[in-house]
C-alpha cells in the first residue's frame, strides 16, 4: 500500500485553498522585509545528493479518514542519481489507524541550489531540504495537507549484510506519550540492556529490556529490518551504517520514532565530563497535542560531579523562561555504563533533572524527568569558546507552534559585523485551513556572548530567537515569542 495515498482524497476539498495558498506564496512569502538579499553562496549542485538516504520525520496532517488532523511519524528510504531523479524504495508511515506503507518503487525528482537549499518531490508531496554535507540534510514537509520536520542521512549499503552488532545508546519519542533512553548490547541480533522510560510523569528507571528472538536481517536493498522487545513494543529498524540505525514502531496506534548509535569511550565516570568542559543541550517534546516544549542551554562541569556554571532557555506551552542561571548545588552522576543523572538547579526555584546515556565522551542522549511534559534531546561537548561572532554558513531547521503548526528549513550566512542573510522555506499549518507555504529571503543580526549564548533577530520572522553554540556556527535554537525550536550545522566547505 502506498503510505501517502490517503492524503489524495482530501485534495478535492483543498483545491480552492491551494489557489489561495499559491497566491499568498508569490505575493507575500517571497518578501525581504524591505531589503534585497542576494542568493547565498555555496558549491552545492544536484550532484551533491547522490546515493541512498534514509529520512526520519514527524509532523501533523490530515488523518486516514480525511475527517480531521493527527500527528504522524515517518521513515523514507530513497535513492538519488545525482542528476535530479529520485526513487523511493520504502515509505513507512504511522498515524491514527496505522502503520501504513512498506516497500515502494516510486519515482520522483529533486533540485539543489548552490547554497544547499532544494526540494524533493514525490507522491504529490514536497520536501524542502538544506544540505549540511553530501551525506546529511535537514528537511520539512511543505504541503497543504501536512507539515513536518526531520533529517536525512546517507546509508552505507555495505552494512546491510547483517543486523547491527555491539553496544549502542538509543533515544526514542512516542508523540504525546513517552520518551525513552538507554543502553543495549546486540549480539547475533539478540538485544539485551537497560532503559529509562517516561510515560507522561511516570518514570521507570534502570528497567531491563530484551528482544524476543533475534532481529531480522536488514533487507539487502533498503536496509530495513524488524525486532520485537519483551515489553511488547515492535519496531522496524533502518541501517545507516554499522554504527547507527533508526527505529520506527509498527504497532497500531504508536508513533514512536528514534535512533541508536554505537557507544564508544567507556567505561565512564564523573571525570568523563571533565573539569572546565562545557556542554550544549537541546531538547523538545510535547505536553498534549502539539510540540509544546523547546529548550537550549549550556552547562560547565568540574569532573567531580558538580555543575559550576550555565544558562538555560526553555519555552513550555505559553511560559517563557529566558536566560535562566544555573545555580550552585547543581550536580551530575555518571556510572561506568554511561548512564547519568544531571540535576540543574535554576534561578526562580526551578529544577531541571535529566537522565542521560553517553554515546561517547563528547555526546549524550537524555530525557527530562518531568511530570508535565514528554521531552528528550541531546547534549554535545562545546568547542571553540570563548565566542565573539557567528562564522561561516549554516543549514538549519525549526519546528513547533505559534498560532499554527510551524516548520522551517534553510540556510543563514554571516556577512559583516553581527549581521547575516537568511533564506528559509516554511509551512504554517492550520488544522482548519491547511498549510500556508512560503519562501522568505531576509536578513538579521546577532549578539554573541562568550559562553555561546546568542540573541538573534531575523527580520520578518522573529526578534526573540536564542542560539546556543556547541561549536563555530553549529548548535541549537529556541524562539521565545512562540514555541519553536531547532538546530543548525555549519555546512561542509563553507
Amino acid at each position: 500500500m502506498n503510505s501517502r495515498i490517503h492524503f489524495e482524497s482530501w485534495s478535492v476539498r483543498a483545491c480552492a485553498m491551494a489557489a489561495v495558498m499559491a497566491a499568498v506564496l508569490f505575493s507575500v512569502g517571497c518578501g525581504t522585509s524591505g531589503s534585497t538579499v542576494p542568493p547565498l553562496s555555496g558549491n552545492y549542485t544536484n550532484a551533491s545528493l547522490k546515493g541512498q538516504y534514509v529520512i526520519a520525520l514527524t509532523g501533523i496532517g490530515v488523518d486516514q479518514q480525511s475527517t480531521g488532523v493527527a500527528p504522524f511519524s515517518e521513515t523514507i528510504v530513497l535513492t538519488a542519481d545525482g542528476s535530479g531523479h529520485l526513487n523511493v524504495t520504502n515509505d513507512d508511515f504511522d498515524q491514527v489507524g496505522g502503520p501504513f506503507g512498506g516497500p515502494e518503487n516510486l519515482a520522483g525528482t529533486y533540485s539543489i541550489s548552490a547554497d544547499g537549499t532544494g526540494i524533493l518531490q514525490f507522491n504529490q508531496s514536497n520536501y524542502p531540504i538544506t544540505m549540511i554535507d553530501d551525506s546529511h540534510f535537514y528537511l520539512i514537509e511543505q504541503d497543504i495537507f501536512a507539515t513536518g520536520s526531520g533529517f536525512g542521512e546517507k546509508q552505507d549499503t555495505t552494512a546491510f549484510a547483517a543486523a547491527p552488532s555491539g553496544n549502542f545508546v538509543f533515544k526514542a519519542h512516542n508523540l504525546q506519550t513517552s520518551s525513552r533512553v538507554g543502553g543495549i548490547n546486540i549480539t547475533g541480533g539478540n538485544i539485551t540492556g537497560t532503559e529509562d522510560l517516561l510515560n507522561f510523569g511516570f518514570l521507570a528507571t534502570n528497567s531491563a529490556i530484551a528482544s524476543v528472538g533475534a532481529m531480522s536481517a536488514p533487507d539487502a536493498t533498503n536496509g530495513r529490518g524488524q525486532f520485537v522487545l519483551s515489553d511488547g513494543t515492535q519496531f522496524n529498524y533502518y541501517v545507516i551504517s554499522a554504527n547507527k540505525f533508526l527505529i520506527l514502531s509498527f504497532l497500531p496506534g504508536s508513533l514512536e520514532i528514534g535512533q541508536a548509535e554505537m557507544q564508544t569511550g567507556g567505561p565512564f565516570s564523573v571525570g568523563t565530563l571533565a573539569n572546565g568542559n562545557s556542554y550544549v543541550l537541546g531538547s523538545s517534546g510535547d505536553t498534549g497535542f502539539a510540540l509544546a516544549v523547546h529548550s537550549g542551554g549550556v552547562f560547565t562541569t568540574d569532573g567531580a560531579g558538580n555543575v559550576t556554571a550555565g544558562t538555560l532557555d526553555f519555552v513550555q506551552d505559553a511560559t517563557v523562561n529566558s536566560d535562566i542561571a544555573v545555580l550552585g548545588g547543581s550536580t551530575y552522576s555518571l556510572a561506568s555504563s554511561g548512564r547519568g543523572v544531571l540535576t540543574l538547579s535554576l534561578s526562580g526555584a526551578l529544577t531541571n533533572p535529566r537522565i542521560f546515556w553517553m554515546v561517547s565522551p563528547a555526546k549524550a542522549y537524555f530525557l527530562v524527568n518531568s511530570g508535565s511534559a514528554v521531552e528528550d534531546g541531546i547534549f554535545n561537548l562545546q568547542t571553540g569558546a570563548p565566542f565573539s561572532s557567528l562564522s561561516n554558513q549554516a543549514a538549519f531547521f525549526m519546528d513547533g507552534t505559534d498560532t499554527t503548526y510551524k516548520d522551517r528549513v534553510g540556510v543563514f550566512q554571516p556577512t559583516t559585523g553581527s549581521n547575516f542573510n537568511w533564506n528559509q522555506q516554511a509551512n504554517a499549518f492550520d488544522p482548519n485551513t491547511g498549510g500556508l507555504l512560503t519562501v522568505l529571503a531576509t536578513n538579521g543580526s546577532a549578539t554573541v556572548a562568550a559562553n555561546g549564548r546568542v540573541t538573534v533577530t531575523v527580520n520578518g520572522v522573529t526578534n526573540s530567537l536564542v542560539f546556543y553554540l556547541s561549536g563555530p556556527n553549529t548548535g541549537v535554537m529556541v524562539q521565545e515569542d512562540a514555541n519553536i525550536g531547532g538546530a543548525f550545522s555549519q555546512q561542509a566547505g563553507q
